[in-house]
């Protein structure tokens, strides 16, 4: 897949990923991977036993000092909080990662301000006794296929879709 980021910033990334795992002692390093789009900058993941690190190549472009390496030590941190602490529930960007984070020197930082062009997801509209609300398509989801309620936090009363309605 054609990211692109030239080979020299592609092995850079890659180099960072390793270089953390090296700083905290932890292998191996996870397959990196420069194929993430939307939204997010990058993103860890665990499937089946095996760990992957997963970045937009977008916002390396678009703002290389501001990703490289923080987004990278930010993705590593995740890996290292769970083979710290295992399946077990930690806050994503709890004390465990923030802890890890200043290990490795940088600030916790969570969200990043590049401008990213990343689908816009469906809003469905639902209803309460006071107001709208705006649900996700997996919210929406869960509602409509799993049997979830959900129930509005002001009034309390209990949330219905409205599929005539359009956000203004």
């Amino acid at each position: 897949m054609k990211t692109g980021l030239n080979q020299n910033q592609q092995n850079e990334i890659r180099a960072a990923a390793i270089g953390f795992y090296s700083i905290m002692r932890s292998a191996p390093v996870p397959e990196v991977r420069l194929d993430l789009r939307g939204r997010a900058a990058g993103q860890w993941r665990i499937r089946d036993g095996i760990e992957l690190l997963r970045f937009n190549p977008e916002a390396f472009l678009l703002d290389w000092d501001a990703h490289f390496p923080a987004t990278v030590a930010h993705e590593v941190a995740h890996s290292l909080v769970y083979r710290r602490h295992g399946p077990r529930r930690v806050r994503p960007h709890g004390p465990e990662w923030k802890e890890i984070m200043a290990a490795l020197g940088f600030p916790p930082v969570v969200t990043h301000r590049t401008p990213l062009t990343g689908r816009r997801s469906r809003v469905y509209i639902y209803k309460c006794k006071c107001r709208a609300h705006r649900l996700g398509p997996r919210r929406h989801y869960l509602v409509t296929r799993r049997g979830y309620r959900y129930s509005c936090a002001d009034c309390g009363s209990r949330l219905h879709f409205d599929d005539h309605a359009e956000w203004k």
